[in-house]
């Protein structure tokens, strides 16, 4: 017995097939870097909050006790992680010393950013050095101008 297709029952050519799947990919491609985008944007956003709110504990640390502290434990359990799960970097720059300053960050040269204290996230390579120009700091989120900046070293530019 012989087996009869309807004659006017198509399926899909292959050339439709492969304009479907070019069609999907082009789609892709141009939607995901785009999505990642937004979360990397929210991440900064949450960095700068938290930032911000760290900065306030500190200053507030400084008028109780007429110095900055040593380090972030003094004023949270440990150290708070920023959204890549890397911890806060905080350095006090009050004490005037050479060593404490060479670790300071520092923008066109020498140039300090702060003179109160460092306050940063390593951002999403976790990796950084003080020269803001340099390619390890590029992506980091900063504290700069005592305070009146916070942001991406992109933006501090």
């Amino acid at each position: 017995m012989e087996i009869q297709h309807p004659r006017n029952c198509h399926g899909i050519t292959m050339v439709e097939f492969i304009m479907s799947v070019m069609l999907v990919t082009l789609m892709l491609t141009l939607m995901v870097p785009a999505a990642l985008r937004l979360i990397d944007d929210a991440r900064e956003d949450n960095v700068i909050s938290q930032l911000e709110e760290i900065q306030e504990r500190i200053d507030d640390f400084y008028k109780s006790n007429s110095r900055y502290p040593i380090s972030l434990v003094e004023i949270y359990e440990s150290v708070p992680m920023d959204p890549w799960n890397n911890p806060y970097q905080y350095l006090s720059l009050s004490d005037g010393l050479q060593k404490t300053r060479g670790q300071a960050r520092k923008y066109k040269g020498m140039k300090l950013i702060n003179s109160d204290y460092d306050l940063y996230s390593m951002g999403p390579d976790g990796k950084s050095v003080p020269p803001l120009t340099a390619e390890a700091s590029r992506d980091d989120v900063i504290r700069a101008q005592n305070g009146k900046f916070i942001g991406n070293v992109s933006d501090f530019e």
